[in-house]
């Protein structure tokens, strides 16, 4: 600091830094808890991180622009206290508007990537106006002579930036894990509230002041509230919540309905039991996946990647003694769900390890005979399971007569068919057989309805036709358990091949699964 420079000034320049750190520094946590107020209703797919930057980035060049030309007039520090503040109400009502806003745009069928732009623009271009004023605002206020604005700018703008990095950080790392979103998205905006009201205090200490910043605020959270409040009214919520957490990589839920009990990710339904527990498998998917012990019925070690409710790994603990069962999942909060709401309980037949799949399987020393890729989503699939690069790291630890099955969600032909057969595709370059088993084929719509799909890729030389998979089927049920539901799931094996000339094969350069899941 010169020695020129007097107290008030220097206070001045040190209360300007804090606020524009502080306004960076909500900014971004605004962006990274968006991707989970937009999740439970539009996915997490490219498109909703896409929609997400660009509207972020739209905001700031409007509110930059905006923000110099209304400091060029008369810069004063209730202006910028207002600034805030409108930005701070608009945040706080947030909570209020988007679950009834959100579940009446996903209810209005526009598409996968207009759908999370509108809700973008509506939850998120308001307040990030206003917070992309702060930083030119804060560098006109700052500036006692031109020879200085570029020093000005850039040391603001680069505490700005220091401020966006911890939001960023803190936010993604330490507050989704432990804060609901709701609390998190009040917080920032009271935080929005009080720094505008301690610049307004501190620089005027007048309650004229104050009531300039409360009243507009206090409008737009009466405006925010009655119509949320309405919009609810009409959208009652099915089931009962019995939990709900954000994890670091989905909006967990559980809820009971009649007699089950379900397991939500987001908005994709992942597992359902009965709950007075009884020890079936509950959804046709999960039934249908015991297909694979029709092709390695010896098997003694399977590894399943993605856990849900663990209904699956339990079921072969359980039927079949003699196997060892490993299930990799990313989500450690995903194991506490499953171990609480759920009754899984691993032992020394059934371990779990909290990581991701295609990581296990790198460093995996284990052979498998069955292996269950189940960490698909109907609205987003992790890209670097499905591509040519992981299918081999796989078949280099699966059996001669091991086989690998994947639930797929998609259609067997039509415009919503890519993903799955771009999949299909993709297994063929690796696996010398590839089954293709709907769930719930009705040939009558020509499958063009978006189902399970149960494929099963086999290091087999020798294809299995369909009636020699149907008769041993029925002798491996007579053995009961495990086995018992192989005959209904071999007689759907679709014996036509699916067309894949207008698809890619998926590699770790080119997997554009968002595009193909929403052809």
């Amino acid at each position: 600091m010169s020695s020129n420079t007097s107290p008030q000034s220097a206070a001045r320049a040190w209360a300007l830094q804090i606020t524009v750190f502080i306004s960076g520094a909500v900014l971004m946590a605004l962006e990274i808890v968006g991707s989970r107020i937009l999740a439970p209703y539009f996915g997490n797919s490219v498109f909703v991180w896409g929609s997400l930057i660009s509207i972020f980035l739209t905001a700031l060049s409007i509110g930059y622009w905006w923000g110099g030309a209304l400091s060029a007039r008369r810069p004063r520090f209730v202006t910028l206290a207002l600034l805030i503040g409108i930005a701070g109400a608009a945040v706080v009502v947030l909570p209020t508007l988007y679950p009834s806003v959100s579940r009446a745009i996903a209810s209005s069928q526009l598409g996968s990537r207009l759908s999370p732009l509108l809700a973008s623009s509506l939850f998120f271009l308001l307040p990030s106006i206003f917070l992309g004023t702060v930083s030119p605002y804060a560098v006109r206020l700052s500036v006692t002579a031109l020879t200085s604005v570029g020093v000005t700018a850039g040391n603001l703008y680069a505490v700005s930036t220091c401020g966006s990095i911890l939001g960023t950080i803190l936010t993604a790392f330490v507050l989704i894990p432990i804060l609901g979103v709701e609390a998190i998205v009040y917080s920032l905006g009271a935080t929005l509230l009080v720094l505008a009201a301690l610049i307004m205090v501190g620089h005027r200490r007048s309650l004229q002041g104050l009531l300039v910043l409360g009243i507009p605020a206090l409008v737009v959270t009466l405006l925010g509230v009655s119509p949320g409040v309405l919009l609810q009214r009409d959208l009652p919520a099915t089931g009962k919540e019995i939990f709900a957490k954000d994890s670091f990589y989905h909006r967990i839920r559980v809820i009971d309905e009649g007699d089950s009990r379900h397991l939500f990710f987001d908005r994709s339904k992942q597992s359902s039991i009965y709950i007075k527990g009884l020890k079936v498998l509950h959804l046709p998917y999960t039934r249908a996946m015991t297909i694979g012990s029709l092709f390695a019925p010896e098997a003694r070690r399977a590894l399943i990647v993605g856990l849900g409710a663990g209904s699956i790994p339990q079921k072969y603990r359980d039927e079949v003694p003699k196997m060892k069962v490993e299930v990799a999942e990313i989500d450690p909060e995903v194991v506490q769900v499953a171990e609480r709401f759920f009754g899984f309980r691993p032992d020394g037949q059934l371990k779990v390890s909290a990581q991701d799949g295609r990581l296990y399987i790198l460093n995996s020393k284990q052979g498998y005979d069955l292996v269950f890729l189940d960490a698909y989503f109907a609205e987003s699939i992790p890209f670097h399971l499905t591509t040519v690069e992981f299918y081999r790291e796989l078949a280099g630890k699966v059996s001669t007569r091991g086989v690998v099955v994947s639930n797929i969600i998609g259609a067997l032909r039509g415009e919503r068919s890519s993903m799955l057969r771009s999949m299909v595709k993709t297994l063929k370059i690796v696996f010398p057989q590839v089954y293709v088993f709907p769930v719930s084929f009705d040939i009558s719509v020509g499958g063009e309805i978006e189902q399970n799909v149960i494929v099963v890729a086999s290091r087999d030389p020798v294809r299995s036709s369909k009636p020699e998979l149907i008769a041993r089927s029925h002798e491996l049920s007579r053995r009961g358990g495990i086995f018992y539901y192989l005959s209904s799931t071999s007689e759907n094996l679709l014996e036509t091949s699916l067309p894949m000339d207008d698809v890619p094969v998926l590699t770790d350069d080119y997997a554009p699964v968002d595009s193909l899941l929403h052809y």
